[in-house]
């Protein structure tokens, strides 16, 4: 397995996220895990622009599939490696955004793509805060009323 599939394959254990692809929501959730973790700091490499389900990475679509391809054919490369100590404290840190709180009303792929998409439109594509709000309400407005919610989790874990 090449480099790059085996450390997103650790990536995504440490997030204790599996990488089933089967769905567009499990797809989602691959996709909003990798940029979070990336916003957190632990860089992979990928890039992101904006498209239907918040930021994307035409990249990480590729991999994801290699990789699912990969595990299919039970290649055992990984358990030979392990993140570095600094990489796992960064995802260690986020964890908690893959916990809808309780009074939020959304799936988990849905909570991952309002932060996701808060996140890239304030910090990737600079956006002050009633733009991005507006712009979330416009195109996603099954999310809008979560935004507060979503930028105080973002905040607390001081990604905003």
């Amino acid at each position: 397995m090449e480099a790059r599939l085996i450390a997103l394959k650790l990536f995504l254990d440490e997030l204790n996220l599996d990488c089933d692809i089967s769905t567009v929501q499990d797809r989602k959730r691959f996709q909003k895990a990798v940029f979070l973790g990336q916003m957190a700091g632990a860089e992979m490499g990928y890039r992101y622009g904006w498209y239907l389900m918040g930021p994307y990475s035409p990249a990480l679509t590729r991999d994801y599939y290699e990789l699912s391809e990969a595990l299919s054919v039970d290649d055992e490369d990984v358990e030979k490696y392990s993140l570095n100590s600094s990489v796992k404290s960064l995802l260690e840190r986020i964890k908690p955004l893959f916990s809808v709180p309780p009074s939020v009303n959304l799936a988990v792929e849905d909570w991952l793509e309002l932060l996701s998409s808060i996140l890239y439109l304030e910090k990737v594509s600079e956006l002050d805060d009633d733009t991005m709000r507006e712009k979330i309400k416009t195109e996603k407005p099954a999310l809008v009323d979560h935004i507060e919610k979503g930028s105080e989790t973002l905040e607390s874990l001081n990604l905003l």
